[in-house]
């Protein structure tokens, strides 16, 4: 029995795929659950974001030029709509001979109760430019919002992020992940459900697609059991696992239902691997969401709304960082001001700005160092008298502001001292920036001049 209905999703599934496009250079397919929802008991609390996605690919010999795919609503509901910002079109580029590519648009339930047991129709169609070529996910297709239970069981262990391929580093509820404009992370969601998984399992971060786009997803799950009618497998190349193969078309007879068995979920991964294309005008908040049929209902994980995490989009070329000598002369053993000035002139606060200043051959901390910040929040920054190399770690900047950092430092002998710090870090981001000063030491430095005051003769 698996076997046929293996087969027969199959023939579904490739003739809904390729629909009137059989023939063209793309074919798409749809990547996640229908059903959607917010909290049963409190529609503010828990999730009301949902990624809904399709997997574009390019089966021809030839591939396929500037492929775009759009995202259009079939009906009307004035609660479920894409989100404020998001995109509804999204340009994946071209295809080589048998790539596949994903896109994902952001879903957004208005809170209201009005919203339970309600539908909106939508296709996602993929189109290569200038030609005939497309293609158009099965309809009818509709999002359906039902009641989601708040589950204990269902739980988010950790978020990490870093370069692609790693090292990873973990980020805490209320932590923040600062990303460049412009790279490639891997962002990684650990969780658990029940131990053997539900018949629907879906796990996900709320990445919203104008700000990055989804390059890949792996999910690795410790329970995929047996009919497993969906056919899932682990690693799983999407963030839905259909164990069970679940009936989404509206007009059949068991929609909304299990046509077969089995279960995925347990301990669970998903990995992300993400390129960030814009900056946000604020910090983006990162929710994770798991949400699950089992039983008869509908759950989701009762920390979602505890475990949010924030991004930091940064553009390093906007990054300020400068320093400068007072004064930049001074005589052999004289002392003289280096201060630095680090800008933040993103519309959030960051923190975690770290730099490293080896100061040339000639130049030490004076006695007493006289170190100083302002405006930095809790950095540290603590040089010592006679050292040649100056830290600063753990600044945080305001939206829009900016910090110094000052430090007394002499030398002995006459010359000129170029001074070419490090680059500035925010954390392990590097910002491409550094700052540079000169300070001379001179045996003829500029001399204060003292004017004289005119005394009117004396007469005789």
């Amino acid at each position: 029995m698996h076997g046929f209905r293996t087969a027969i999703k199959g023939l579904l599934l490739a003739s809904a795929v390729l629909g009137n496009a059989a023939l063209a250079d793309v074919t798409i397919e749809p990547l996640t659950w229908n059903f959607i929802g917010l909290d049963s008991n409190n529609v503010n609390a828990g999730p009301n974001r949902f990624p809904v996605g399709a997997r574009v690919c390019s089966p021809s010999g030839t591939g396929a030029n500037d492929v775009l795919v759009d995202f259009t609503f079939t009906t009307a509901n004035a609660n479920i709509n894409l989100r404020i910002g998001s995109l509804s079109t999204i340009d994946l580029g071209s295809f080589t001979a048998g790539q596949c590519k994903d896109a994902y648009f952001d879903v957004a339930v208005t809170r209201t109760v009005a919203a339970y047991d309600t539908t909106r129709g939508y296709t996602i169609t993929a189109s290569e430019l200038n030609t005939a070529n497309s293609a158009t996910t099965p309809s009818p297709r509709e999002l359906y919002v039902e009641r989601l239970i708040s589950q204990s069981r269902n739980s988010i262990t950790g978020v990490a992020f870093g370069p692609v391929g790693g090292p990873l580093t973990s980020v805490g509820p209320g932590g923040a992940l600062n990303l460049v404009i412009g790279n490639t992370y891997d962002i990684l969601i650990t969780g658990q459900t029940a131990t053997q998984g539900y018949e629907q399992f879906a796990a996900f971060a709320g990445l919203t697609n104008s700000l990055y786009r989804i390059v890949a997803v792996s999910t690795t799950l410790s329970a995929v059991s047996a009919p497993n009618s969906g056919g899932v497998v682990s690693p799983n190349d999407r963030l839905y696992a259909d164990a069970c193969l679940w009936e989404d078309d509206p007009n059949g007879p068991n929609y909304g239902a299990c046509l077969g068995s089995g279960k995925a979920g347990g301990t669970f991964s998903t990995l992300y691997t993400v390129e960030v294309i814009s900056v946000a005008a604020g910090a983006d908040a990162l929710f994770s969401l798991i949400y699950d049929y089992s039983g008869s209902s509908y759950h989701y994980n009762s920390d979602y709304d505890a475990g949010g995490r924030i991004v930091n989009i940064i553009d390093p070329n906007a990054a300020g960082f400068s320093k400068l000598f007072i004064p930049s002369t001074i005589p052999t053993n004289g002392v003289s001001t280096l201060r630095f000035t680090i800008s933040n002139p993103n519309a959030v606060s960051i923190s975690g700005y770290n730099f490293v200043d080896n100061l040339p051959a000639g130049l030490v901390v004076a006695n007493p160092p006289n170190a100083s910040t302002s405006g930095c929040g809790a950095a540290s920054f603590s040089p010592t008298a006679g050292a040649t190399s100056i830290s600063f770690n753990g600044g945080t900047l305001v939206a829009n502001g900016s910090c110094s950092a000052s430090v007394q430092v002499t030398g002995a002998s006459v010359g000129s001292y170029n001074n070419v710090s490090n680059n500035l870090f925010i954390g392990t981001t590097d910002t491409g920036q550094n700052a540079t000063a000169t300070l001379t030491i001179s045996d003829n430095p500029h001399r204060l001049q003292v004017l004289a005051h005119l005394v009117k003769p004396t007469r005789c």
